[in-house]
């Protein structure tokens, strides 16, 4: 049984500011210590279901890609850290099931904690064949081109939410605290919090057999809206993307992955 663990950060136990998950302020190593301990707990829950192959990859985008404090990361799993990587859905292949763990609301999600679409600077909204997705409908995307379900997601109630509505019903989710709006919310305790993504992680893997991935059919529409005209600039030469106003491009691709391929700069 592989599991794939996706993570991000602003999902974690405890994190209701961005002071806490960007590098260069006051809390961001706080941060670290929340997103790597519910991290191990998962690892904990899905090893205790019988997982015998684990690949976490650190998601968020501080620091390059390595958010998780590596001594204190639990035994028994595989750790990807690091960018560029050389395009989405390579470390999940053959994976059973798949989590995503401290997971955010999509843009203009309310009253999600921290809601934002990639970056919270400058994307406004992302569409995939007209649909708005946020990072949780673009990683279950990218996992059921590969066949991989989403069994597990962790974070606020309004992103829990979120996952019920792409991934379907049978999905498990770990709610470690309740959102009261972009900067705050009602947390559980860390033993608390801890324990849940423990036992959540663990009923996702005892109910793979359940869950089915969730498949945007090709071809896919990538259609992005940025903030602001000059974030769209890197588009405007592009032969294959057409401009539809003067900061939303839409662009056809072959499937989710060359989607995000392509959004991602490796395609």
């Amino acid at each position: 049984m592989k599991v794939y663990m996706a993570t991000d950060m602003e999902g974690a136990s405890g994190i209701c500011q961005e002071l806490m998950t960007f590098a260069d302020q006051a809390r961001y190593e706080e941060g670290r210590r929340a997103l790597t301990r519910d991290v191990n707990a998962a690892i904990r829950g899905a090893r205790a279901a019988g997982a015998d192959e684990i690949v976490v990859s650190d998601g968020h985008g501080a620091c390059g890609g390595y958010n998780f404090i590596f001594e204190e990361l639990e035994a028994g799993a595989k750790f990807l850290f690091g960018t560029p990587r050389g395009g989405a859905g390579t470390a999940a292949e053959g994976a059973d099931v798949a989590f995503c763990i401290a997971y955010h609301g999509m843009a203009g999600a309310y009253p999600a904690v921290l809601d934002h679409t990639q970056s919270s600077r400058a994307i406004v909204e992302i569409r995939l064949n007209d649909r708005v997705v946020g990072e949780l409908g673009l990683t279950g995307a990218v996992l059921g081109d590969l066949g991989v379900p989403v069994g597990l997601v962790t974070g606020d109630d309004t992103t829990c939410a979120e996952a019920r509505e792409f991934f379907g019903e049978n999905i498990v989710t770990a709610e470690v605290k309740q959102a009261l709006s972009r900067t705050a919310a009602i947390c559980l305790a860390p033993a608390d919090a801890r324990e849940l993504i423990e036992r959540s992680a663990r009923e996702a893997v005892e109910r793979v057999e359940d869950l089915e991935p969730f498949v945007v059919e090709p071809p896919v529409t990538l259609r992005v809206q940025y903030l602001r005209t000059e974030q769209a600039e890197r588009w405007r030469s592009r032969e294959d993307a057409e401009m539809v106003d003067g900061r939303t491009v839409e662009i056809e691709c072959e499937s989710a992955i060359h989607a995000f391929n392509v959004y991602a700069g490796y395609a």
